[in-house]
């Protein structure tokens, strides 16, 4: 079984993760999440928890043009690495 490598495509607060998450589902993109802050600092701090999401190295232009479509001109930074 071939394992996938996954790399980072962009880090957004939950709400616009969770956006983008169900456009690569919908565009047949395999994805993986993890929480920048942790629920116990969300929840101690208040502070607005963010997402990192990761896609297989073999699916990342066509995750970056969908993130870009998605949110250029919206005043939303996009962050690749």
């Amino acid at each position: 079984m071939e394992e996938k490598r996954y790399e980072f495509l962009t880090e957004k607060e939950e709400m616009w993760a969770r956006m983008l998450m169900e456009v690569l589902k919908d565009n047949g993109v395999p994805y993986a999440a993890e929480p920048v802050y942790g629920a116990a600092l969300v929840l101690r701090g208040g502070v607005k928890e963010r997402l990192r999401i990761y896609v297989p190295a073999g699916s990342m232009e066509k995750a970056s043009d969908l993130v870009d479509e998605l949110f250029s001109g919206e005043g939303i930074a996009t962050t690749y690495d």
